[in-house]
Formats: C-alpha cells, sequence, structure tokens
C-alpha cells in the first residue's frame, strides 16, 4: 500500500508539471500583443546542466537517540547530586553524588569490574582507566598507556581524586601498619624454623630405593622356593611311573637295563630340591622372617624420611605465601586504589533523562536513579517489503528535521523479520546519523527520509518547471537564443526563443533528465 501511495504521489507531481508546463506553453505561444497585454508569469532563464540524476523515494522516519537506558546507583547511601534532565553529562564530569561521593563520567566500553591498584592483574580495564586518565589530562606527555596498574597510575589517580575531592591514599595508616608488622613477624617465624635443618629429596629417594630393593630380594627367594617346588612335583610323576610295570616306558627302560638307574637318578632330585626348598621357605612362609623384618624396617626408614620432606615442603610453600600476602599489604598501603564506585564507563556523552530518585532519596546497591541515553542518533523507519532490495547496509540515506536541515545518514541495520499490519508487510530500517552532536533534534521527533532508488549518470537535465507540455503530446523546452542573461527574460517567445521536442527520464529534487537535439549549456526559459 505505502508503495502504491508513492507512486500516485509521483503521478500528481507530474500532472502538476504537465499543467503548469502547458500555461507556460499557452503564454509562451501567443501573439506579441497578447503575450504583452496577458503575461502573468515572470520568466527567467537557467542553463541545461550535465550530470548525475538521483531518483528518491520519500518516506516517514523517527529519529530517535540511541542507547536509552536506566541509570543505577552502585552503592548505598543518600542522593546528594544529580544533574538536571535533559544535561548533556561529557567525559570527566559528574553524573550523581551518593553520600557526597561523586561517580565520574569515564570514556571506554568495557564496564569496570573490578578494584584496581599496584597488587591487580593487567588487565584491559587498566588500559582503559590509563587512557581515560590521559583525556582527562593527568598524564604527562611521555607517558604511553598500557594494562598494568603500576606506580604511575596510582600517582595519575591521586590527582583525579584530590580534584574530585575523593578521598586519597596519602600515608600509611595505622591499620595497616599493624597488618604490616603482623605479617612480617610470621614470616621470619617460618624462615626459623626451615633454617633448624630438614632432610632432602635426594635422601628421601634413597631410603626409598631400599625398600624396593629389600622387597625385590624377598621376591626373588620365594620365587626359588616355588621352583624347588614345582621340580620336586614333576620328579614324584615320574618316578610314579617309573614304579608302574604296565607303563610302556617302564617295560622300555627295564629291558635295556636303564629303569633302576633312572629312578635312582629322581629320588636323588627330589632330595636335593627338597633341601633347596627348606633353605628358602624358612619356618613355613614364603618370605622368612629375616626378610620381612627388612622389609619393614625398610618402610619404616622411608615413611620417616617421606614425612619429614613433606613437613619442609610445606613450610617453603607457607613462606612463600606469607612473603606474597607481605608484599601486597606494602603495595596497597601506599597505592592509590580503584573501585567501580568511582566511576561509569560509556562509549559516549550521557543524556539525563527522567528521574527515578530524586536528591535526598534513600537507595541501596543498584537502585535506579534516572533515565539516561546516549548522544548517538538515529533514524528507523519501514520500507514495503516488496522493495527491500532497493536499501543495502552502508548505503548513504539523506534525511531531513523539523527544522528543514538535511543532513546524510548511513544505513546501520535492516531488519530480516518482516512485521506484518494492516496496511501490508514491511521490514524496518536503522539509519546512523553522522555526527549527531552537530544536530538539534528531541527524540521520537518526525523526520522524511529520501532513498536513492535509480541513478542516471552523465545526463542532461533541467528544472522540472521547464517543461512545456504539447499540444500533440510530449514536452518541449523554449530555449533562448540569444546572449545568456540572468535576472527576468525580457525576450520575446518565438521570437528570440524556439521550442525543442524533448524526452524525459528520471526526475527528482525538482529536476528532470531531457533528451533531444539539446546541449550542455544552452540557456532555457523558466517561470520563476
Amino acid at each position: 500500500m505505502v508503495k502504491n501511495i508513492f507512486k500516485l504521489k509521483n503521478l500528481y507531481l507530474l500532472i502538476a508539471v504537465v499543467a503548469l508546463a502547458y500555461v507556460g506553453y499557452y503564454f509562451g505561444t501567443q501573439n506579441t500583443e497578447n503575450t504583452t497585454s496577458n503575461k502573468t508569469l515572470e520568466l527567467t532563464t537557467v542553463s541545461i546542466q550535465k550530470g548525475d540524476l538521483e531518483k528518491k523515494e520519500e518516506y516517514n522516519g523517527t529519529l530517535r537517540q540511541t542507547d536509552s537506558k536506566v541509570l543505577n546507583s552502585p552503592m548505598s547511601g543518600v542522593i546528594t547530586y544529580i544533574p538536571k534532565e535533559g544535561t548533556v553529562i561529557s567525559f570527566g564530569e559528574v553524573l550523581f553524588a551518593v553520600d557526597n561521593k561523586p561517580v565520574i563520567l569515564l570514556e571506554g566500553t568495557t564496564p569496570f569490574y573490578r578494584t584496581l591498584d599496584l597488587n591487580s592483574n593487567p588487565g584491559p580495564d587498566v588500559l582503559q582507566l590509563e587512557e581515560a586518565l590521559i583525556y582527562l589530562g593527568y598524564a604527562a606527555e611521555d607517558f604511553v598507556s598500557d594494562e598494568t596498574f603500576d606506580e604511575t597510575t596510582s600517582n595519575m589517580l591521586n590527582k583525579l581524586y584530590l580534584d574530585y575531592k575523593i578521598d586519597t591514599k596519602s600515608e600509611i595508616t595505622p591499620a595497616e601498619q599493624v597488618a604490616i608488622n603482623l605479617k612480617k613477624t610470621e614470616v621470619e617465624n617460618i624462615e626459623e624454623t626451615i633454617s633448624d635443618g630438614g632432610i632432602s629429596l635426594a635422601q628421601v629417594n634413597d631410603k626409598k630405593k631400599k625398600l624396593d630393593d629389600a622387597r625385590e630380594a624377598a621376591t626373588e627367594e620365594s620365587t626359588a622356593w616355588k621352583a624347588a617346588d614345582t621340580a620336586i612335583k614333576n620328579a614324584e610323576e615320574s618316578l610314579t611311573l617309573y614304579r608302574d610295570e604296565t607303563n610302556p616306558k617302564t617295560k622300555e627302560k627295564k629291558a635295556n637295563g636303564t629303569l633302576y638307574s633312572a629312578i635312582e637318578d629322581l629320588e636323588q632330585t627330589i632330595e636335593e630340591q627338597k633341601r633347596i626348598k627348606a633353605l628358602e621357605k624358612g619356618k613355613d612362609s614364603v618370605i622368612d622372617a629375616t626378610e620381612a623384618l627388612a622389609i619393614e624396617t625398610a618402610q619404616k626408614a622411608y615413611d620417616n624420611a617421606l614425612e619429614e620432606y613433606n613437613k619442609g615442603v610445606d613450610q617453603a610453600a607457607e613462606l612463600a605465601k606469607a612473603k606474597e600476602e607481605l608484599k601486597e599489604l606494602e603495595l596497597a598501603s601506599r597505592s592509590e586504589t580503584f573501585s567501580p564506585t568511582n566511576a561509569y564507563a560509556s562509549g559516549t556523552s550521557i543524556i539525563v533523562g527522567s528521574y527515578v530518585n530524586d536528591v535526598g532519596s534513600a537507595v541501596v546497591l543498584n537502585s535506579p536513579l534516572y533515565n539516561i541515553s546516549s548522544i548517538g542518533i538515529e533514524v528507523v523507519f519501514q520500507v514495503d517489503a516488496s522493495d527491500q532490495e532497493t536499501v543495502s547496509l552502508g548505503d548513504s540515506v539523506e534525511i531531513e528535521l523539523p527544522t528543514d536541515e538535511r543532513v546524510l545518514t548511513v544505513i546501520s541495520f535492516i531488519d530480516q523479520v518482516v512485521t506484518q499490519t494492516q496496511a501490508g508487510e514491511f521490514i524496518e530500517v536503522t539509519l546512523e546519523v553522522l555526527n549527531p552532536e552537530e544536530i538539534e533534534a528531541y527524540d521520537q521527533a518526525p523526520v522524511k527520509v529520501f532513498v536513492t532508488t535509480e541513478i542516471s549518470a552523465g545526463v542532461l537535465y533541467v528544472p522540472v518547471n521547464a517543461l512545456l507540455a504539447l499540444a500533440e503530446g510530449g514536452y518541449a523546452l523554449e530555449v533562448y537564443e540569444g546572449e545568456v542573461e540572468t535576472g527576468t527574460f525580457n525576450g520575446e517567445s518565438g521570437v528570440d526563443t524556439s521550442y525543442i521536442a524533448v524526452e524525459i527520464g528520471v526526475f527528482t529534487d525538482g529536476f528532470v533528465e531531457v533528451k533531444g537535439n539539446i546541449s550542455e549549456g544552452q540557456v532555457v526559459v523558466v517561470p520563476r
């Protein structure tokens, strides 16, 4: 439906042009006497121009501020200061104060989320703080920002606190000195304990080797006992077979006279292995008492050594930890501390909106204070879903403000979801306003949006009202044959001028493309 409205609008414009052109043609083609007595239009002259013409569609849009949200309190207390509604808060200015503690607006996109001092790990929030301090003039000319909170950062922060009457770190407090002294005593006590002695890792490893050797020796003797036991069983089984008269091998050995000697050899083997087994077996155990005692002694020696060593390791770890804590206490005692309650990070200046709480109100952590928005400005408008190919991200689009001022914008977002309404299907397009600080406009203000849908490059064009409607159809230009004049045209139509038929093309912003037996620079007559 919107698309049809635009088409009707262009048709009405063309009808008006034709009507006006016909009137011009009528007066231009009367005889000299009638022209002198009846001419009511004041005529002037313009030159035919050559260049690019852009066909534009007009839409209704809404101008609005960006990043609208509610500003919350980072602390509890009583509100003692809030700027007036509509105030633009720039970097370095105070957003509000609770219990007379000001919160400063600093430039940055990373929210301040942790306490920063000389003990802090490096991070992008430190870099952001340092760059904000540079911007506000608290850094020396040769200072280079980084992600490390050091003495220089602390000193810059101290200067800022003095200017904003925020409590500063001027000297070590009695409580801090007491904590430092106690930690020093703890370090000294651990060092003294360690210096009294201890066992080394090499000694622990030696005890472990002796235990392993004792276990290995016992295991080897147990294996010998088992081997002797197996040999005895095998010999006894063979001896049983040889004593069996029905056994073929027994008969064979008896026939060749070797049976008795084989039996004797087996009996001797059994006796020999029994002696070996008796020696290895001890008092009826796989590991004898002597071996068990050796293993037990080695195990106890190893356990004692390991315990003593671990005790020494624990003391070394305790000492390292105590020294680190002492260092942190000493650094904290002489470092300025930046708290997330000191500042608010924003990518742009902030506009103060309506209040949620006013001066004198008691607030707790995260209580809403007032509505805010950035100074960024954007425009939203709707395009018929069937015309979505006419808009692309990054395209330049001209808008007209309520003040009639025209400014350039850039398409920053095109919604891919089609919105269905009673009027039809649309997609929403967002425009980013360039240099918003130079524009005076209210939030939610109506604006006109002009989207370029067609470009005719290197064409001849004239003002739309230079067209004359021909009686037989089509259009013509009244071309002046004399020298170029400025101001009112005082020549005679049809005498000093001639009519050249032209075809029309793209028309926009009061101009129309013309084609025909014409050239750039020719002078045409135009109703003023």
